[in-house]
């Protein structure tokens, strides 16, 4: 999950300014059975890992739109969870903040910080997500 293109490690940074659309990050989340037939508690069943590509986000109600790139589900013997690449998927942002999310670095990021300090972009159109999941 660590090597990128011609073997390079790939630079991943803790998302200490929250994340913008086209950033692709990495977070830790759980995965859960689901409930019984009576409505009982679901029950945590593992862990997984996944990198994804930010689509599009928040919205009003603070959800993201992903594009999945890479799940690894860290529990052994466990069938269920696996998500696939290419997939794409809605995520409340404080979920993704709970998980420790680190983002890819950049090729160029003094593009990013003018991309998120821009002045004449809203917040609403770059889909910026602060630390707190508030946008």
């Amino acid at each position: 999950m660590g090597a990128g293109k011609r073997g390079r490690m790939t630079v991943w940074l803790a998302c200490a300014d929250g994340f913008i659309a086209a950033d692709v990050i990495r977070w830790r989340e759980g995965i859960w059975d689901r409930r019984g037939p009576k409505g009982g508690r679901s029950m945590k069943i593992g862990d997984r890992d996944v990198i994804a590509e930010v689509i599009d986000g928040p919205d009003e109600d603070g959800f993201v739109t992903l594009l999945v790139r890479d799940c690894v589900v860290l529990t052994d013997n466990l069938r269920t969870g696996q998500l696939k690449a290419g997939e794409r998927m809605r995520r409340k942002a404080a979920t993704i903040q709970r998980g420790e999310p680190a983002r890819m670095r950049w090729s160029d990021e003094a593009a990013r910080a003018s991309i998120r300090g821009s002045r004449f972009l809203a917040d609403a159109v770059l889909g910026a997500v602060a630390p707190g999941g508030e946008s």
